[in-house]
């Protein structure tokens, strides 16, 4: 099998396992927040030296971002990235990405982050849980909202390092891309500027949804991989942008040599087109509808395990749904950290 192959039935129903086991492994009550906090301080004490102080809380997560492996010695040189979910054929609900990433690992050899050293580690410490992260006070002096942003902090360190020591091929799960996502504000952009990896490199192992309101070769020409990976979903999904807007962030991409007729061709029409209604008369009055949801809640850059409502407002790779403009204008691109 192919590693950008697309989930099989049972990679899917493996995907919602997968998730269920993470939901259970959340500290639920005080007692189990407690357990899970005295881990983290013994794994603390490991690190610091003999009658010495030690760094403090935040320090320790900060260094093990930076420092501890983020590469499974036990898994090939592809790697599966991931944002938010997708709608699958033969599904009836959106399919977790996270977790569909995780599966295809098991099932294709692909490094995945929450696998790796560091990823694991600091995933199973749940510090977006309230009940760990009021069990950590009795250990530690911090302040909660700069414990919040410190982990933030360790999940784009993790992230971009990641990306940064890719040296096969990129696989993503992903449907849109979001700016806000840490997928295309870091992740992305690493993988582009990797000489290993390129536009070349990033192939998607899910599909990316039909916009109604286009013609079917640009639809054709967005899905293509190296043109996909270089859009983001607000690149067009602003309603007061003109299609002569959106031409103009096309024509910046880099497109492979193959791609460069058609390329010039929808950047062509796109800039002499009034509307979309233009572009496709024949477009349904309803929008595609969004395949994000908030039906799958753990995040990566903030909480990495299943919690009921975030932390903060940052949401990583792209676990919880996005705010994002109404879809008047044809969304292009989907590798949602």
């Amino acid at each position: 099998m192919r590693p950008d192959a697309p989930p099989t039935p049972e990679e899917i129903a493996r995907a919602f396992v997968l998730q269920q086991a993470q939901a259970d492994s959340e500290p639920g009550t005080p007692q189990e927040g407690a357990k899970l906090a005295d881990k983290i301080y013994q794994d603390y004490l490991a690190t610091v030296e003999p009658n010495t102080e030690g760094p403090g809380l935040l320090a320790f997560i900060e260094n093990l971002a930076g420092e501890r492996s983020v590469t499974n010695a036990d898994r090939g040189p592809d790697r599966a990235f991931w944002s938010y979910v997708s709608e699958l054929e033969g599904t009836d609900k959106p399919v977790p990405n996270r977790f569909l990433a995780k599966a295809c690992g098991e099932s294709r050899n692909l490094q995945v982050l929450e696998d790796t050293p560091a990823g694991h580690q600091l995933n199973s410490y749940c510090l977006g849980n309230d009940n760990v992260v009021t069990a950590l006070s009795a250990h530690f002096d911090f302040d909660e909202a700069e414990l919040d942003a410190v982990h933030g902090d360790a999940w784009d360190t993790l992230s971009k390092r990641y990306a940064q020591e890719t040296e096969g091929m990129a696989v993503g799960f992903a449907a849109d891309i979001t700016k806000g996502s840490v997928l295309g504000r870091i992740e992305v952009p690493e993988l582009l500027a990797n000489s290993k990896v390129g536009k070349e490199g990033i192939k998607f192992a899910t599909p990316l949804p039909v916009n109604p309101n286009l013609p079917a070769e640009m639809n054709t020409f967005m899905a293509n991989d190296p043109v996909r990976c270089q859009l983001r979903l607000e690149d067009c999904n602003d309603p007061e942008q003109s299609p002569e807007e959106f031409a103009m962030k096309l024509h910046a991409i880099d497109v492979p040599e193959d791609q460069k007729e058609a390329h010039g061709r929808i950047v062509d029409r796109l800039s002499t087109a009034d509307s979309y209604k233009d572009l496709n008369p024949a477009a349904p009055e309803a929008k595609r509808q969004s395949v994000r949801t908030n039906s799958f809640l753990p995040g990566v850059n903030v909480s990495h395990g299943i919690i009921p409502a975030p932390r903060s407002g940052l949401t990583s790779h792209g676990a919880i749904e996005p705010t994002v403009a109404p879809h008047i204008a044809p969304k292009p691109a989907g590798i949602e950290t």
